[in-house]
């Protein structure tokens, strides 16, 4: 998969300096960087924030290591699980398509005061890789279900 223009000009997306070292010593198993996705939030509210339905492109990288599931998009870190954290079974992956990793959860589940589906979609070649380690370490498989709808 071709890397976004922000990744190859400015480096937008890619593992934060820093954070390597650690992840490399806690033992990568799969990860990729410059990678171009979506943010999707459905029917989301939180403390000063309600979106009915946002979505924004972004460049970002996905890591997994044998103690953790981390997530950066433009440098800002969105997801940073332990895989001790029994609230990883609240996450769901899953490939909607070749090449196209698809990560969900409610927001309820690791945010509290706040509700709605959160979806992150990349687009990657080592989509498989990513499921398989996934779901090994306990995530579930598919998408996670629009609690709004089962709500009404």
């Amino acid at each position: 998969m071709k890397k976004t223009l922000l990744y190859r000009l400015l480096g937008l997306g890619s593992v934060p300096k820093k954070l390597l070292p650690l992840l490399e010593q806690e033992g990568i198993v799969v990860y990729d960087e410059g990678m171009s996705g979506w943010f999707i939030a459905k029917h989301v509210n939180g403390p000063g924030k309600r979106y009915r339905h946002r979505s924004e492109g972004f460049s970002g990288c996905l890591v997994v290591t044998k103690e953790r599931l981390i997530c950066y998009t433009y440098g800002k870190r969105q997801i940073n699980i332990s895989f001790e954290d029994p609230k990883i079974a609240n996450l769901y992956v899953d490939i909607p398509k070749e090449e196209k990793l698809c990560l969900s959860f409610e927001s309820s589940d690791f945010q509290e005061a706040w509700n709605g589906l959160i979806e992150f979609r990349f687009n990657t070649t080592k989509a498989h890789q990513f499921r398989e380690a996934l779901i090994e370490i306990g995530v579930q498989q598919g998408a996670a279900p629009d609690l709004r709808s089962s709500r009404q």
